[in-house]
């Protein structure tokens, strides 16, 4: 007769306390109170496809990557959260492709859009924008994020070839920002085309 061993007790116990403790950080996370810029952003990126639907105006999320001003449709995107950890993954991180971090319980992946793009950015990076259906999620860092505009459609400009093509064709269009009482035309970026060049950086 063979016997069986019986589980050893203090690994049992250890094993326990270690989800207990995985529990309370994960509750912790989830429980944390938002800042009141990160929950006025998100809450008007959840206000944004209501307002497109009426066809006069547009609500685009306004980010800054070093000197380059850019934005993104609000109704493209997921969310707004302050940058966390990224870990790099074994024989995948590169250029592009910076890792995997937790964005509000939420392991995702992490993509560099200054290499994307060919820009340069600032030394020190504040948000992670996240965008993408939950199968083809991604983030990537911004120096800084100015928040949710309304642009008004007329005022909407056709990107120039040039732009169009420049950095992969991920501009949709140009819209003028005011910033600091000066006016310039932004670029607004395809989120669709922006997470497709993500993905290609992992083949």
């Amino acid at each position: 007769m063979t016997l069986q061993s019986s589980p050893n007790s203090d690994d049992s116990h250890s094993l326990a306390a270690s989800c207990e403790a995985d529990l309370l950080r994960m509750r912790t996370l989830l429980d944390r109170p938002l800042p009141a810029e990160e929950l006025e952003i998100n809450t008007a990126l959840v206000a944004a496809p209501g307002e497109a639907k009426s066809g006069r105006m547009r609500s685009v999320l306004v980010f800054a990557i070093g000197n380059e001003l850019l934005a993104l449709e609000a109704d493209a995107m997921h969310r707004v959260v302050p940058v966390s950890v990224v870990r790099r993954v074994p024989h995948r991180s590169g250029v592009v492709f910076a890792g995997i971090a937790n964005v509000a319980g939420e392991l995702t992946p992490i993509a560099r859009l200054e290499a994307a793009l060919g820009i340069t950015a600032g030394k020190e990076q504040s948000h992670f924008v996240v965008i993408g259906a939950v199968s083809a999620r991604w983030g990537f860092a911004a120096d800084r994020v100015d928040g949710v505009r309304r642009i008004d459609e007329s005022r909407v400009v056709a990107a120039p070839t040039t732009v169009r093509h420049a950095a992969d064709g991920c501009t949709k269009y140009l819209v003028p920002i005011t910033m600091s009482g000066a006016e310039a035309l932004v670029a607004v970026l395809d989120a669709g085309k922006l997470a497709a060049l993500f993905t290609r950086s992992l083949a």
